[in-house]
């Protein structure tokens, strides 16, 4: 993967889970990555895809989308088509399964946010978004834009999503898909 070293945890970031019990993330994300960077078309914002605040309000709800300021950004968040989606597009709050922390601005990096309990290197370089169910940590890389989780047992890393704004579409994605089987509730087949 681009822009994501070896050396991290000593040993290269594991696989990205498979087979049954792959959680709907992993295979969303998976899924939409690799459509994306297939298309290879380029985007004005330098990221896979363009979305706009407007469409996170639509569907996260008013007031459940933070954009950030620079001030936010640690110094570790260099990477400045991510600093430009999260200014002017944001990050859905507490969009299932992704739980942002409720004090998440400014951004700390992983090594701020786990303080004497920090990882070595990465978590330098690597900005906190927030928490999975599993209790993986989802992170971007600063330099790069990449966008991995962390998980503290193991301190391994796996890569997620190629940016921020595939990582935000994954999680529209899934809130779309998560609204139809309620709109289609009363229906049974012939």
């Amino acid at each position: 993967m681009h822009g994501v070293t070896t050396d991290m945890t000593t040993r290269a970031p594991a696989r990205v889970p498979s087979g049954r019990g792959t959680p709907l993330l992993w295979t969303s994300a998976a899924v939409i990555g690799c459509l994306l960077l297939s298309a290879g078309r380029r985007t004005a914002s330098g990221l896979a895809v363009d979305l706009s605040y407007r469409l996170l309000v639509d569907a996260f709800g008013r007031g459940r989308v933070v954009r950030f300021e620079d001030i936010d950004f640690p110094p570790a968040l260099t990477h400045e088509p991510t600093r430009r989606f999260l200014r002017e597009t944001g990050l859905p709050e507490h969009a299932f399964p992704l739980d942002t922390d409720d004090d998440g601005i400014p951004l700390p990096t992983l090594a701020e946010h786990y303080g004497d309990g920090a990882p070595d290197e990465p978590g330098g370089h690597l900005v906190r978004l927030g928490r999975l169910p599993d209790g993986s940590d989802v992170v971007v890389d600063g330099p790069t834009g990449t966008v991995l989780t962390w998980h503290p047992c193991d301190g391994s890393l796996r890569p997620l999503t190629p940016d921020v704004s595939t990582l935000v579409l994954t999680l529209w994605l899934l809130r779309r898909a998560g609204a139809a089987p309620e709109a289609v509730a009363g229906f049974e087949p012939a």
